[in-house]
């Protein structure tokens, strides 16, 4: 017993040593690996001949963007997106490029690739001496027995297994096998499908320990990804599962940052590898079956970063829960306390909903369905082929990467319509929407949904008062929803129970909501309404945009009541607006580090309109602070990184901007940028302020380009030409390093 396990530590010895020189060898010459305007995925790594050569950032922890692994006599990388390859006029690149294909030739004497995809490779590997064809996936077969290097998209292996078991011969023969491609981008392109099941390239390689995840990286160094090996130990999954064993049974102890790591390098694995994998997952499935009770994330008892077993059953559960068929359905414990359970007594309706497919997206039915209860959705005829969805949960946000977790992670559940009827469910339960894709041409259809619990929803202009105070804010869901066609409020149930008049609070939303489309220069009748969700836990911010606008729980009681959106102004109702205003700013005016700044035109243009608050009262720019604050900076230099760097500061230029000139040039000016030509628009942070500085300075008929340098915002010299023939404006008290008080307080 004892020698065996002593010659077992030292195959792991051996292989660590070898991984170390394969490390080594790619990355030779290699220092930043740059991907510009891509957006790199991860590669999940698990057997001991499998390792990772390069990470990307994830929050503070690390996972591979780049893998190897050796397979039989042969050898395989994965890279998390092709465009890792792509910049070939960098030594560094065309280092990486060269590394890889002498590494996967091994001890082969020929150097012989075939490139049917990546094929910005083959102009690099020509001139290395490589000998290299490019082909068609159809002549592979004939191809493989002359090629010792093969770069493919695995995505071409999907549903060809004889193919994919040639490439997987050729391998373990000792040829060589380069894929790269972003997961996220593949399932975009494959909705309703599994990265672990069904991609063709996971298929092949996951039996080598590799497999290309789903996720979205960041760079690690200024321009691209360092080949630093930082994190390369614990963002193998084989690794991190030892290392968490040891944890738990007393061993090594990991800190914070550690647990942080391992239960997102564990979480990225179980995503990626078949629902057969012989060495992860079955230990992983275990941790599960020890967790129990420790794996229920709740307000009062959050599941935190000193509780990783229970962390790591919650990925592990949300994997097989997503995989499981519709006969499997449960409740999962957690789904009581929130998103909540309907009463007991509430009764499962069947009921036909009317859904206009001219507006896409979400469409609200007026329907839950009950935790782990699966629900039968019937369409009309032939609609099975127009791309429409069923979702169950309005809470869309998912939190892994929290230090603490007070709900699950992952709740709303979502799956094509691709058959007349449908059976299809939620452990978590949750509204349920028809999701409508972008010009949809089947016009208004029926749908017929069993199986649901009616809950409160209330349609401006269509709902009667007497029926919503009479019957339907008391429908039994947990949740509800009051709807125009410009904005939907998604709340809990109990918040709209004595809502008297949903009419007269909506007034203001659309009011608010015409206002906004009223800046941004867009038409008011919109092509389907904003959503505002709350949630006990979001992913960022306590507010944040997107479809839908996500915020916390305490939020819902201002959002409906009538006075305090009107009376309150800022103190009440400035994130709402903010959140808005980022779902309308364009970037064609919004300079680099500004993006918090601009947003609150809309801001203040609301909190004018809704609430009668002129924006020199506004409570949340605080005028004499702010003119304190702008004195400051003024006599300081006046740097620009330090401006664009403080909302609060910079808002100050835009309101004297207004103050002066009032809200029309705005409107005005942004009417402007929204029908420009593609070949008209700024390209550049340079161009943006430029174009700023003259659009702008045309709209008000005065020369701002000593405006701007006074704020200490950069414009060219060709620009501030452009708008020297107008009469120059400076507001009272700016002047050099003087006051920055608006020029009407």
């Amino acid at each position: 017993m004892l020698m065996a396990m002593v010659l077992g530590a030292a195959a792991l010895l051996q292989t660590g040593r070898q991984a170390n020189a394969d490390v080594d060898a790619l990355l030779k010459g290699v220092t930043e690996v740059v991907a510009p305007g891509c957006i790199v995925g991860p590669v999940a790594v698990s057997a001991e001949t499998a390792f990772p050569i390069i990470t990307g950032k994830s929050g503070k922890s690390r996972l591979p963007i780049l893998a190897g692994a050796r397979y039989g006599k042969g050898r395989v990388v994965l890279a998390g997106h092709e465009g890792l390859f792509g910049t070939t006029d960098r030594d560094d690149q065309r280092a990486l490029i060269t590394n890889i294909a002498t590494w996967l030739c091994g001890s082969r004497k020929t150097r012989r690739v075939l490139v049917v995809d990546a094929r910005m490779v083959a102009p690099v590997l020509k001139q290395a001496g490589f000998e290299v064809v490019t082909a068609q996936v159809g002549e592979l077969p004939q191809r493989l027995a002359q090629t010792d290097v093969l770069f493919l998209n695995g995505g071409r292996l999907t549903g060809n297994d004889r193919l994919m078991e040639a490439v997987a011969d050729f391998i373990a023969a000792g040829g060589g096998y380069c894929d790269g491609v972003p997961g996220w981008g593949w399932l975009q392109l494959n909705p309703g499908r599994s990265l672990a099941q069904d991609y063709g390239g996971n298929r092949l390689t996951a039996r080598m320990g590799l497999a290309i995840a789903d996720g979205m990286l960041e760079p690690t160094g200024r321009r691209g990804f360092l080949a630093d090996r930082s994190g390369l130990e614990l963002s193998h999954a084989g690794r991190a599962l030892k290392a968490l064993k040891d944890h738990a049974s007393g061993g090594r102890k990991l800190d914070d940052g550690d647990l942080a790591q391992v239960g997102l390098t564990l979480g990225n694995a179980a995503g990626a590898l078949p629902p057969d994998d012989p060495i992860i997952l079955p230990q992983l499935r275990g941790i599960v079956a020890q967790a129990g009770d420790s794996a229920i994330p709740t307000e009062a008892h959050p599941l935190g970063l000193d509780n990783p077993i229970g962390r790591i059953a919650c990925v592990i559960q949300n994997i097989e829960m997503r995989r499981a068929p519709i006969a499997n359905l449960r409740a999962h414990p957690a789904a009581r306390e929130f998103p909540g359970a309907v009463p007991d007594d509430a009764k499962r309706v069947a009921a036909t909903v009317e859904i206009n497919t001219r507006k896409p997206d979400w469409a609200s039915t007026g329907l839950y369905a009950p935790a782990g209860e699966a629900i039968e959705i019937t369409l009309p005829q032939g609609a099975e082929t127009a791309g429409l969805w069923v979702r169950i949960g309005s809470h869309t946000d998912t939190n892994w990467h929290h230090d603490k977790w007070t709900r699950f992670p992952d709740i709303s559940y979502a799956a094509p319509l691709k058959d007349p009827v449908t059976r299809f469910g939620n452990p978590f339960g949750g509204l349920i929407y028809i999701v409508v894709p972008h010009n949809c041409k089947l016009g208004t259809i029926t749908v017929r949904i069993a199986g649901a619990v009616e809950s409160p929803l209330f349609v401006q202009g269509r709902t009667p008062l007497h029926v919503w105070r009479s019957d339907i804010r008391h429908r039994p869901a947990p949740w509800a929803e009051l709807a125009t066609d410009k904005v939907i409020l998604t709340l809990p149930a109990s918040v709209v129970r004595s809502l008297d008049d949903p009419e007269a609070l909506l007034a203001v939303w659309d009011h608010a909501l015409d206002s906004i489309a009223d800046l941004a220069a867009i038409p008011r009748d919109r092509p389907r309404p904003e959503r505002i969700c709350a949630d006990r836990q979001i992913s960022a911010g306590y507010m944040h945009s997107g479809y839908p606008i996500m915020t916390w729980l305490d939020v819902p009681p201002v959002m409906v009541d009538r006075d305090k959106i009107v009376q309150g102004g800022s103190r009440t109702s400035w994130g709402f607006w903010h959140e808005l205003g980022h779902n309308h700013q364009s970037g064609d005016w919004t300079f680099d580090g500004t993006g918090e700044t601009t947003v609150n035109l809309f801001s203040l243009y609301c909190c004018e309109r809704v609430s009668n608050e002129p924006v020199a009262s506004n409570f949340w720019l605080n005028m004499a602070e702010r003119s304190a604050r702008v004195r400051k900076y003024l006599d300081d230099g006046a740097r620009f990184e330090e401006w664009k760097a403080d909302p609060g500061l910079s808002l100050m230029f835009y309101a004297q901007i207004q103050q002066e000139f009032g809200w029309g040039t705005f409107r005005r000016l942004f009417a402007e940028y929204a029908g420009l030509r593609a070949a008209d628009r700024p390209k550049t942070d340079d161009e943006k302020r430029d174009q700023f500085l003259v659009r702008l300075s045309r709209q008000v008929g005065r020369n701002l380009g000593p405006f701007f340098t006074a704020w200490g915002i950069p414009t060219s010299d060709g620009a501030r030409k452009a708008v020297a023939d107008l009469p120059v404006w400076m507001p009272v008290g700016l002047s050099g390093r003087n006051s920055g008080v608006p020029a009407r307080p």
